[in-house]
């Protein structure tokens, strides 16, 4: 089974490092030798003071750009906005450290091999040096919250090696006792986003105002000597080492604040230490193991797979060049499992756009959460490829943005309830941050969460959760888009200020422009909303006045409008785009991930998706790694399994690095761009990968709903429907041959595959067995 990623020679870059996390400590080993250097990261190390940015509301301003929108002056409206109605940036996730060893008496060495090992989430790198083999082990322990280091010679007491911690943030080194390194310091009080021109981006104010951080390494041995010397661990004749690495900062979650106690900050770090100090190796590995490996194993994919030898690097530029490889799809599944794995766990921030593992201080786009697609996206393939423990972290940040976001749907648009625009920080800003209009004023940003997180529910079918916290959050958001809607001349109810994020499109004088009012996007998700809220409601027998408001204006939102082209109208009135070829596909937000628009339901917009996709394709969209990976899920969803593997292959040919991380390249829309990683397209493609072969959204359980043609024989398990319900699937020269259902509740489900209908009755804990053989 391909669940391992290999190479011959060390990394040469951040993007052919290979990641380890724990949700909140992640790192880049790049295996080099003698010296190696590894990237640290701590999920909340950010920029900023934790003071709230106040903005100066404007009411009159809104109250003018509304009515200008609303009477199809758009450009006017525009620019109001961008004068009197936007904010600040926000702030940037920053670089831990790097720890850097060297192997004191290594010089010429043979029989190179790095290693990540999925399976067992770790690290290796085994090389031969003077007839001795030397082995180093590196993982991110979720139970101990400590970074773990093993080296290893089969000669005794031959390790030589010596260790160094660093920061890049401001920051001093200290020893801590013989066999320690300790650094602190403090992040920047604010850094500006990459994309923002200045003469003083990166800001530390005076009295070590940002956040402050630790960082401490220790090292215990068999054999030999460890000693300190001006801030550097030196061993020397070891037979093993083992090195403990853990972190803390004064981030506050429970509050959004910061503690800027240095003392708490070591006194955390020390705690760490003292409880994975008493345990060996082998029992903080077996630790790591009980954790990690069900969570993994819950989902596997194989096709008709065989181990070729070769290198991943060199598999993929095989690929690249024609060659077929069933395995990499494999690999490919079972690696973006790995990374939500690694970057989002209970107690921790949600993954962001570089998950957790960022080298720069002013990376791109901010490494924040941007919620006009990449936070939600990163989140598709929790539910059905059964990693739903995962969901927790961003359902705990979700809370958050909807306190903090009262403020802002109160003081800022005058509605109740709570809102979020396109970008989330750790401090939670949901107001519309500085800049375009096209991207920073998107209120529907907490409307799309509410329904991200109700995916969270209907993969567990778990009523608590979605009494006690899942509701209330969803409830705030139906409470803002009541409010926020408008009726219009034609009877209907309107977002009055409106993006298609990130798009513009000629107004009919030929200017440029981002806003209207009622999006397709706007339209979709709020729709999608109340029947989410009309349906969780009814689960927990609740009717109130609330739902009357919602059932009404669910049924004078506008319909959907069908443009000149035969696609799907994008904005209000059947403007040229500016961009034909845009990476968003915003318009189809209700075809997937929502299901307002459907094969069953609205058969006769399903044609005017297609267009709209056919349109952009044909000018050239679907060119970044997260786009692609969004029309492998439309794909998947409206049945063609080929188109779907063409726009997966086209991320692994184009829009992949050579340890599979996702290529997102310049947009050529600022100074300074650079291709960079970003993990939507990552897991992204795993969902896609996952709708392939399950789709249960329509209240029924379709079997290899678009298999592709190529995938002529394979097998997964572990799959959720929503419901809770885990299916194995078994197929062979393209046809079902056997599924297995299995859920924790007794259920009543209805199961299809072509043509083929079974209604089941599931007892809890029992597996059910469809056999096919002869279909």
């Amino acid at each position: 089974m391909n669940t391992k990623l290999w190479y011959a020679v060390p990394a040469a870059s951040f993007c052919e490092a290979m990641p380890i996390g724990n949700g909140s400590l992640g790192a880049m080993v790049y295996g080099k030798v003698p010296e190696e250097y590894i990237t640290l990261n701590l999920d909340t190390l950010w920029s900023g003071t934790g003071r709230r940015k106040e903005l100066a509301i404007d009411k009159v301003a809104l109250l003018h750009a509304k009515k200008l929108c609303m009477s199809g002056k758009y450009y006017e409206a525009q620019k109001i906005i961008e004068k009197k109605l936007l904010g600040q940036y926000n702030e940037s996730y920053m670089p831990l450290g790097i720890l850097r060893y060297q192997y004191c008496d290594v010089k010429e060495y043979t029989s190179y091999k790095r290693e990540l090992d999925l399976e067992h989430a770790v690290v290796s790198t085994e090389f031969t040096y003077d007839r001795k083999y030397y082995r180093s082990e590196i993982f991110a322990s979720y139970p101990d919250n400590a970074i773990i280091l093993h080296f290893f010679c089969d000669t005794k007491k031959k390790l030589n090696v010596t260790f160094e911690l660093e920061s890049r943030l401001h920051s001093i080194s200290m020893e801590n006792g013989k066999n320690g390194i300790t650094i602190i310091g403090n992040a920047p009080t604010h850094v500006e986003p990459n994309y923002v021109k200045s003469d003083n981006p990166i800001v530390y104010e005076s009295g070590n105002l940002g956040m402050p951080f630790c960082c401490s390494m220790k090292v215990k041995i068999k054999d030999g000597m460890v000693h300190c010397v001006n801030g550097k661990v030196f061993v020397e004749k070891a037979s093993e080492i083992l090195v403990l690495l853990a972190a803390s900062d004064g981030y506050q979650s429970d509050t959004i604040e910061i503690d800027f106690s240095m003392n708490n900050c070591i006194k955390k770090v020390d705690s760490i230490f003292q409880k994975v100090e008493k345990i060996t190796y082998q029992q903080i590995m077996n630790r790591h193991l009980e954790d990690y490996q069900p969570l993994f194993k819950q989902s596997k994919l194989y096709l008709n797979e065989e181990d070729n030898g070769k290198t991943t690097d060199r598999r993929l530029k095989d690929f690249k060049e024609g060659a077929s490889d069933f395995g990499l799809y494999c690999l490919y599944y079972h690696y973006n499992r790995y990374l939500l794995i690694s970057s989002s766990r209970r107690g921790t921030q949600p993954s962001n756009l570089q998950g957790i593992w960022n080298e720069s201080i002013r990376p791109v786009w901010s490494s924040n959460w941007t919620i006009n697609i990449n936070t939600e996206m990163n989140y598709w393939l929790a539910g059905i490829c059964n990693l739903t423990e995962c969901f927790e972290p961003l359902l705990s940040m979700v809370e958050q943005i909807s306190k903090v976001g009262q403020e802002t749907a109160k003081n800022y648009f005058h509605c109740r309830g709570w809102v979020a625009n396109h970008n989330v920080d750790i401090w939670r800003h949901t107001e519309p941050v500085s800049g375009m209009a096209k991207y920073a004023f998107w209120p529907m940003g907490g409307v799309w969460l509410s329904v991200q997180i109700y995916d969270y529910f209907k993969y567990t079918s778990d009523t608590e959760l979605l009494e006690k916290r899942i509701y209330p959050i969803m409830k705030g958001a139906v409470q803002f888009s009541l409010d926020w809607l408008e009726k219009g001349q034609d009877g209907r109810y309107h977002t009055p200020l409106s993006t298609s994020p990130e798009n513009t499109f000629r107004d009919w004088d030929e200017k440029e422009c981002s806003v209207s009012y009622s999006s397709t996007m706007d339209i979709s998700l709020i729709k999608e909303l109340f029947k989410n809220y009309a349906n969780a409601s009814n689960i927990l027998g609740i009717e109130d006045e609330l739902l009357e408001q919602v059932r009404m204006k669910s049924l004078l939102l506008p319909e959907y409008q069908v443009g000149k082209n035969g696609q799907l109208q994008e904005w209000i009135e059947d403007f040229t785009e500016e961009d034909p070829a845009h990476r968003h596909f915003s318009a189809l937000v209700g075809f997937y991930p929502g299901t307002i628009i459907n094969i069953y339901d609205t058969p006769e917009l399903i044609e005017s998706v297609k267009h709209f996709l056919d349109r952009r394709l044909s000018y050239g969209g679907g060119h970044i790694g997260w786009s692609c990976a969004w029309l492998i899920n439309f794909f998947a969803r409206l049945g063609d399994g080929d188109k779907a593997l063409r726009f997966l292959n086209n991320l692994l040919i184009k829009s992949s690095y050579d340890n599979l991380f996702d290529l997102h390249p310049p947009l050529g829309e600022n100074e300074g761009e650079r291709e960079v990683f970003q993990i939507d397209g990552n897991l992204g493609a795993a969902s896609g990968i996952a709708n392939m072969l399950l789709r249960s959204c329509y209240g029924r359980i379709e079997l290899l709903p678009a298999l592709p043609t190529q995938w002529e024989n394979g097998e997964v398990t572990g799959l959720l429907a929503e419901g809770g319900i885990e299916v194995d699937i078994k197929w062979r020269e393209g046809k079902l041959i056997a599924a297995g259902i299995s859920t924790k509740y007794e259920k009543r489900v209805q199961v299809k595959y072509q043509n083929q209908v079974w209604n089941m009755y599931l007892k809890a804990d029992k597996r059910e067995i469809i056999n096919c053989r002869f279909v």
